[in-house]
C-alpha cells in the first residue's frame, strides 16, 4: 500500500523503540503500550510507519494461521488501547491524529526517524554506501549510531509470526553491521580495537565464518599469529562436528595467507606511524592509578560494549565527558567500572586517575570535594603546598593540567552530584567514569548507564569461578536456586560463594536450605565486615537522615513496603500505606528508584528486589510500632478491597457483592468496564498475594480484611475461569473463618469453594461444601444467603444428574427470592428449574422456564444470566435437532459473554456452536469454533469441555471425510 503523507501530522516528540522491549516516549513521558499482543500490533504499525497496514495483515502478523474467531474484535480493542496510550488527552469520541483508520486498516503517522528499527536500517544502508565510497571514518560513525539504538532482543516478549520474522531479519542485519564495523576498523588500521569485539562476535556466532576471518586478520596484524591460526582450527572442528562441512573458500584462503605470512595481509605503509626522532626529552611519569581487575569478573558484555563506545568511540572522536554507572547496592558497579577503565586505558595515554569517594562505605565519611581535587592535582605532579585552598581555584588548576591531555578519571562510589561537581567540566579529550547509587541525569554532558542484576548464566559462571566448576555443576538445580535467592546481585553471589569456600564440607544444597529461611537470609550473606544488609542500610540511612522531605518520605515508603508481601505496587497502594496523597507517594517511589532501592517495571508499577524486601521488613519492625504497622497494612488491604468491588461492579453490576467490613480508603478511579478489567488483570497477582497474607495474620481486623478481599474476588476469578486460584484462596478463607470462630465467613467460604470444585469436575465434593453452606446459612437465619446457597446447590445437583433434587432446590430458591424481593435470585431459580426439567425429560417445561428467565435477564440488562440462559436454550434446540435457532442463541450468548469478560462459559458455548454449525454443514466455521473452544478450555483449565470439544472436532473431521470436502488450512 502507498505511504501516507505525515508532514502535517501532530507527531512531534514521539519516539517508538522496538530494538529491545517495545517502549515509547512522548517528549520525556514514558508510554505504556499494554499487553504483549497489543505491543505486537504497535510493532507492525511502527516498523511500517507512514504506511497502511490492513486488519488482515495485523491478524496474520499477531496470530498467524491460528487466529481465533475473536481476532478481528481483539484488533479493534488493541488499536483503541494504543490510541489511549499514544494520545491520553484525546476525548473518547475524538479522532486520533496519530493512529488513523484507513480503508481496511490503520496507519501510524510517524516519521522514519521516530522509530528506532527504521532508523537503524537507514543508518546501516548509509554506512554501507560510505564504506563503498572509502569514507571510512564517516561510515564508522554512522554504524556506531545504528548499533547504539539496540537495547536488547528486538521486540522482546512480543508474540506472533510478524515479530518472529522481524526479529530474525533485524538480528541478522545487526550481525552484518557488526561485521561491517570490524571490517572498517581494520581498514583504518585499528586492529587492536577490533579484536575484543570480534572475540565476542565469534563467541556468540561460532558457526559464522566472516567474523572468524576478520578476527584472524586482526590477530595477525597484532602479532598474534598463533592465536589467529587457532581460531581457524576451532572453526574447522566446529563446522565438521556441527554441520559436516569444511570451512569456506574465503576462510581457507585467509588461513593459507597467515601460514605463509603473505605481505598482502599487512597494513598499507600509509598507516604506519613514524617513530620518534632522536634527541627527544623523556616524558614525565604518567599516573596509572587504576585498581587491578577483579579476577572473577564475568559477563556484562553489553554494558562493556556501551561503556567502550562512550569512552573510546569507534570513529576516534573525543570521548563522552562524563559517564556514570548507576545501580542498586551490590550490583557490581565498581567492578564494572574498573573492568571498563582497563579495557579503554590505551585510549588515554596521559594516564588514569582513581579515587574512592566513600559514598557507599558504612561508617566512613564521604570524601570532601577539596580533598578529591587535591589528590588528583598531586597525581599530576602539583606539589601539595601549591594546591589552592579554594575549591574553585583548585578545580581551575585541574582543568589547566588536563588541557591538551587525554586522561581518564575514575571516581568510585559518589554520594551525590554536589560531591563531584567541581571536577565534571574536564577539557575535551579527557573523560570521567563515575559510579553511584544516585541518578546523575541532571549533570551536563552526562551519559548514564543503569546496571541491573546479572543474567542467570553469568551468575552461574561467576559462582563457578569462585567456588569451583565441579562443585557448582554437581547439582545444577540447587545452583539455580542459589542464584535466585541471591537475586542475581553480584555482591550477594560473592558472599554466598565466600560461605561455600569457608565451608568446604557444605554442598550448594546446604547453603540454599539456609538461605530459604527469610529470617536468616541477610545474616547468611555476610563475610567479615562485608554484608548485603550493611550495603542496603547505608542507602536507607542517606534517605532517612536527609534534610529533604521527599527523601524522608521515600525512606518511610521503603519501611512500609516491607509490610505488604505483593509482587509490585502502584502509587495508590503506597499512598494508602503512608496515608498521604497519591502524587507524593508516586514521587517517593520514584525517589526510591533513583536511589536504587526499588525498581520501576511497567509504567506506574514498582517492585522491590527480594533481598531489599526482606531488609524493608526488618526496617518496619525496627522503626514502626505494631499499631502503626497494622493500620498501614489494613489501609492498603482496604484500598484493594474497595477497588476490587468497584471493578467487579463495573464489569457486571448485577452480581451481588459479598458482605464485609467497611473500608476506609476510596477506591482507585475506574471509569468503565474496560478500565476495571485492565486493573483487575494487572493487580490479580497482588490481590491474591495480599488476601493470602492477610488471612493468615494474627491480627483479627487484618484477617477479616483479607477475607473481605478474598470474597470480593470470587466473581472476577469465576468469570476468568481461574478455578485453582479461586479455590485456593477460599480454602484459606475457610481456615480463617474457623480460626476466628465466625460462622458467616465459614458458610460463605464453603459455598465459594464449591463453585471452582464443580467447575473442575469434582461435583460430589462440591455438593458436600454447598450442603454445608446451606445448613450454616439456615442456622444463621440469613434468608438471602440461604436463597443463594439453594441456587448454587441446584447447579451441582444438575451436574450430578440428581435432577429431582435440583428442581426442589430451584423451587425453594424461587419462593425465597420472591419473598425477599431478589430479582437476581428469581432469574437464577427459573434458569435452574429449566435445566433440571431438561434433565427430567420435560423439554416443554424446561423451555418455558428458560425463556421466562431470559426475558427477565434481558430486561434487567444482566448479560451473565442471559448468556447462561441462551446456552441452555440452545442445548434444547440441539436436543430437538434444530441447529439454526441454536446457532442464533449461541452467537448471542458469545457476544454477551465477551461484553462482561465471562471467559469461563466460552468453551461450552463454542463447543455447542461448533456442533450446530456441523449440523448446518458449515464445516469450516465449525472447525474454527471447536479449535477456539479447545484453546480456551486449555487456558481456563476446563478439562471436561476440552474433552467434549476434542470429540466434536473428531465428528467434524468425520463430516469432512464423508462429504469429501477438505477443511481449510487453519493451522
Amino acid at each position: 500500500m502507498p505511504p501516507v503523507d505525515v508532514a502535517d501530522m501532530h507527531a512531534e516528540g514521539y519516539q517508538i523503540s522496538v530494538l529491545g522491549p517495545v517502549t515509547g516516549r512522548r517528549d520525556e513521558e514514558k508510554l505504556d503500550f499494554g499487553p504483549p499482543r497489543q505491543r505486537a500490533v504497535l510493532s507492525m504499525l511502527a516498523i511500517q510507519a507512514g504506511r497502511t497496514v490492513s486488519r488482515d495483515q495485523l491478524i496474520d502478523g499477531v496470530w498467524g494461521e491460528k487466529a481465533p474467531v475473536t481476532a478481528e474484535q481483539s484488533v479493534y480493542t488493541y488499536v483503541a488501547g494504543l490510541r489511549r496510550a499514544l494520545e491520553p488527552s484525546r476525548t473518547q469520541r475524538g479522532p486520533s491524529r496519530l493512529l488513523v483508520s484507513m480503508s481496511g486498516g490503520y496507519v501510524l503517522r510517524l516519521e522514519q526517524n521516530q522509530v528506532d528499527a527504521v532508523l537503524f536500517e537507514r543508518y546501516v544502508d548509509q554506512a554501507g554506501e560510505l564504506r563503498d565510497e572509502r569514507a571510512y571514518e564517516a561510515s564508522l560513525l554512522t554504524l556506531t549510531k545504528a548499533l547504539s539504538l539496540w537495547q536488547g532482543q528486538a521486540m522482546s516478549g512480543v508474540p506472533g509470526p510478524f515479530a518472529e520474522r522481524a526479529r530474525r531479519r533485524l538480528s541478522d542485519l545487526r550481525l552484518t553491521s557488526l561485521e561491517l564495523r570490524a571490517d572498517i576498523l581494520l581498514l583504518l588500521g585499528r586492529h587492536q580495537g577490533a579484536v575484543t569485539d570480534l572475540w565476542n562476535l565469534v563467541h556468540d556466532n561460532p558457526l559464522r565464518e566472516r567474523p572468524r576471518e576478520l578476527l584472524m586478520l586482526a590477530l595477525y596484524r597484532c602479532g598474534r599469529r598463533a592465536d589467529a591460526l587457532s581460531v581457524f582450527d576451532e572453526a574447522r572442528r566446529l563446522l565438521v562436528e556441527e554441520l559436516g562441512v569444511d570451512p569456506g573458500e574465503s576462510l581457507r584462503r585467509c588461513h593459507e595467507q597467515i601460514l605463509r605470512a603473505d605481505p598482502a595481509l599487512d597494513l598499507p605503509s600509509s598507516w604506519v606511524t613514524a617513530a620518534s626522532g632522536p634527541g627527544e626529552t623523556m616524558p614525565a611519569p604518567v599516573p596509572r592509578q587504576l585498581p587491578r581487575r577483579v579476577l572473577s569478573f564475568v559477563g556484562r558484555a553489553a554494558e562493556l560494549v556501551r561503556l567502550r563506545s562512550l569512552l573510546a568511540p569507534w570513529d576516534g572522536s573525543p570521548p563522552q565527558p562524563v559517564v556514570v554507572i548507576i545501580g542498586a547496592p551490590g550490583a557490581g558497579k565498581s567492578a564494572l567500572a574498573i573492568e571498563a577503565a582497563h579495557a579503554v586505558s590505551e585510549h588515554f595515554p596521559d594516564g588514569q586517575l582513581y579515587v574512592n569517594l566513600h559514598g557507599a562505605t558504612p561508617g566512613v565519611k564521604p570524601l570532601e570535594p577539596h580533598e578529591m581535587l587535591s589528590r588528583f592535582l598531586r597525581a599530576l605532579l602539583v606539589p601539595a603546598e601549591a594546591v589552592p585552598s579554594d575549591i574553585d581555584e583548585a578545580a581551575a588548576l585541574l582543568r589547566e593540567r588536563l588541557a591538551a591531555r587525554r586522561v581518564l578519571i575514575v571516581m568510585d562510589n559518589a554520594a551525590a552530584l554536589d560531591q563531584v561537581r567541581p571536577v565534571l567540566s574536564v577539557p575535551q579529550g579527557n573523560a570521567i567514569l563515575l559510579t553511584s547509587r544516585e541518578s546523575f541525569a541532571v549533570a551536563d554532558n552526562c551519559a548514564q548507564l543503569r546496571l541491573g542484576t546479572m543474567p542467570h548464566f553469568e551468575a552461574v559462571t561467576m559462582l563457578a569461578k569462585l567456588v569451583g566448576a565441579e562443585r557448582v555443576a554437581a547439582n545444577p538445580a540447587a545452583t539455580t536456586q542459589l542464584v535466585h535467592l541471591c537475586g542475581g546481585l553480584p555482591l550477594a553471589l560473592r558472599l554466598a560463594a565466600a560461605r561455600l569456600v569457608d565451608r568446604p564440607g557444605w554442598k550448594v544444597t546446604d547453603l540454599v536450605a539456609r538461605l530459604r529461611d527469610e529470617r536468616q537470609v541477610l545474616h547468611e550473606l555476610e563475610s567479615g565486615d562485608i554484608a548485603v544488609r550493611a550495603s542496603f542500610r547505608l542507602s536507607y540511612d542517606l534517605l532517612s537522615r536527609s534534610d529533604r522531605p521527599l527523601d524522608r518520605a521515600a525512606a518511610k515508603a521503603l519501611r512500609r513496603l516491607g509490610l505488604l508481601h505483593v509482587p509490585d505496587v502502584t502509587a495508590d497502594v503506597v499512598a494508602a500505606l503512608l496515608d498521604i496523597e497519591v502524587d507524593l507517594a508516586g514521587r517517593a517511589l520514584e525517589r526510591l528508584v533513583d536511589a536504587h532501592m526499588a525498581e520501576s517495571g511497567t509504567y506506574g508499577r514498582f517492585q522491590l528486589h527480594d533481598l531489599v524486601r526482606r531488609f524493608a521488613f526488618e526496617l518496619s519492625e525496627e522503626h514502626e510500632t505494631p499499631d502503626a504497622r497494622w493500620a498501614a497494612l489494613n489501609r492498603a488491604l482496604g484500598l484493594y478491597t474497595a477497588t476490587t468491588r468497584l471493578a467487579v461492579r463495573l464489569l457486571d453490576p448485577h452480581r451481588v457483592q459479598p458482605p464485609g467490613p467497611e473500608v476506609e480508603p476510596k477506591p482507585c478511579p475506574l471509569a468503565d468496564g474496560s478500565e476495571a478489567h485492565e486493573w483487575l488483570e494487572k493487580e490479580r497477582p497482588n490481590l491474591l498475594a495480599a488476601a493470602s497474607q492477610a488471612m493468615t495474620s494474627v491480627s483479627e481486623p487484618t484477617a477479616r480484611q483479607g477475607v473481605a478481599l478474598c470474597f470480593s474476588l470470587w466473581w472476577y476469578l469465576h468469570h476468568e475461569g481461574r478455578r485453582r486460584d479461586n479455590m485456593a484462596i477460599h480454602q484459606q478463607a475457610l481456615h480463617a473463618g474457623k480460626r476466628l470462630n465466625d460462622l458467616h465467613i465459614q458458610a460463605r467460604a464453603h459455598g465459594n469453594i464449591a463453585g471452582p470444585l464443580h467447575q473442575m469436575g469434582q461435583s460430589a465434593e462440591a455438593a458436600a461444601h454447598q450442603e454445608t453452606e446451606l445448613a450454616l446459612q439456615r442456622g444463621l437465619g440469613d434468608r438471602f444467603a440461604e436463597m443463594r446457597a439453594l441456587g448454587n446447590l441446584s447447579v451441582v445437583y444438575v451436574h450430578l444428574e440428581r435432577y429431582e433434587d435440583a428442581l426442589r432446590c430451584a423451587e425453594e430458591q424461587l419462593a425465597i427470592s420472591r419473598e425477599i424481593g431478589s430479582n437476581v435470585g428469581e432469574r437464577h431459580a427459573l434458569f435452574m428449574a429449566g435445566r433440571a426439567s431438561r434433565g427430567l425429560g420435560d423439554l416443554t417445561a424446561a423451555t418455558a422456564a428458560l425463556k421466562y428467565a431470559l426475558v427477565q435477564a434481558r430486561d434487567a440488562g444482566d448479560n451473565y444470566q442471559a448468556s447462561e440462559c441462551l446456552v441452555a436454550i440452545a442445548e434444547i434446540c440441539l436436543d430437538q435437532n434444530e441447529p439454526l435457532p441454536a446457532k442464533i442463541h449461541l452467537e448471542d450468548a458469545l457476544d454477551r459473554a465477551r461484553t462482561i469478560k465471562y471467559h469461563a462459559i466460552k468453551p461450552k458455548c463454542l463447543c455447542y456452536l461448533a456442533r450446530a454449525l456441523r449440523l448446518l454443514d458449515e464445516l469450516d466455521n465449525a472447525l474454527s469454533c471447536v479449535k477456539d473452544a479447545i484453546a480456551i478450555a486449555r487456558t481456563v483449565d476446563d478439562k471436561r469441555w476440552g474433552e467434549i470439544a476434542a470429540k466434536e472436532q473428531s465428528a467434524i473431521y468425520a463430516a469432512f471425510a464423508k462429504s469429501l470436502k477438505p477443511p481449510s488450512q487453519r493451522g
